[in-house]
């Protein structure tokens, strides 16, 4: 990879990133390869990935901070370089695993989104979730159309055994959950996981605040009531950092409910229980799906 602003174009061209974004990385790839030590750190990280060996990804984005201000860089943006480093090498082991380019293009795809996010809440180009990343470049998790899916175990007691093997489903910020959008990632996950004859159905699990009973109150033709009403709600986990409300109300929550935006119907149902006291967090759920 060429690691100045025309590689980093040249690598991000697949996808649609916003110029700004595109500039930003590209000035802080040539600000850390011109660091020493953030770009032996770089180096170091490519090359212990492309030999399969184990990488803290945590420790190289704790490295990644430090470097931030020497590089005169977002801690958030610097978070970004490792990653942008191993795109090119994904893409080789993805299809060297006889992954289609598809699949590679919308699972990193999840890169975007997050800079997106970043960009929407914080107003850096960047991500301030990076630790979440590497699970697509070990081949754990894909994009497959809508939906993000990984091999988990099952986290209750009932109804299936306690570490039985299922699909847990991740659901990315890029656009509405329409149904028939969601079918498909679904069908297609279970061809791609080859649990189409699973007796009983296949396991989909799901843990997020979509699975939430306060997402009930949505109406009927809310994409998020019906992407949650497939789902069996087994507990609610109660959240005392409130981590998710940035998702829901576009900003970080600062403990304050009354100066919450209430633009949508779930930013209302969200804030009056906020208002009241209440508790909010995330459902965890299964769908059993027949095929």
């Amino acid at each position: 990879m060429r690691c100045d602003r025309a590689g980093i174009k040249q690598l991000l061209a697949p996808w649609d990133y916003h110029p700004e974004a595109v500039e930003t990385y590209g000035r802080a790839m040539e600000a850390a390869m011109g660091h020493q030590q953030a770009r032996a750190v770089l180096e170091g990280t490519v090359q212990a990935y492309q030999a399969g060996e184990p990488v803290d990804i945590k420790g190289v984005l704790a490295q990644m901070d430090t470097f931030a201000a020497p590089c005169g860089q977002s801690p958030y943006t610097m978070r970004m370089m490792p990653y942008l480093c191993l795109l090119e090498p994904a893409r080789a082991k993805y299809a060297a695993a006889g992954l289609e380019e598809g699949i590679y293009h919308d699972s990193f795809a999840d890169l975007l989104w997050k800079t997106r996010e970043c960009h929407r809440i914080y107003g850096v180009w960047g991500s301030f979730v990076a630790a979440w990343f590497y699970r697509f470049f070990e081949l754990k998790c894909f994009a497959l159309d809508r939906l993000q899916f990984e091999l988990t175990d099952f986290r209750a007691d009932a109804p299936l055994n306690r570490g039985e093997r299922v699909i847990n489903v991740h659901v990315p910020s890029c656009g509405p959950l329409r149904e028939d959008d969601c079918e498909a990632s679904y069908a297609r996950a279970a061809a791609f996981f080859q649990m189409e004859d699973r007796t009983g159905g296949v396991p989909f699990v799901c843990d997020s605040w979509l699975l939430h009973p306060l997402c009930a109150g949505l109406g009927e033709t809310s994409g998020i009531r019906r992407f949650a009403a497939r789902y069996r709600l087994l507990y609610v986990i109660d959240d005392p950092g409130y981590g998710d409300m940035w998702i829901i109300f576009g900003r970080p929550w600062d403990g304050k409910p009354d100066g919450l935006p209430e633009d949508t119907a779930l930013q209302r149902l969200f804030k009056e229980r906020l208002r009241a006291g209440g508790s909010v967090g995330r459902g965890y759920g299964l769908y059993l799906r027949n095929t």
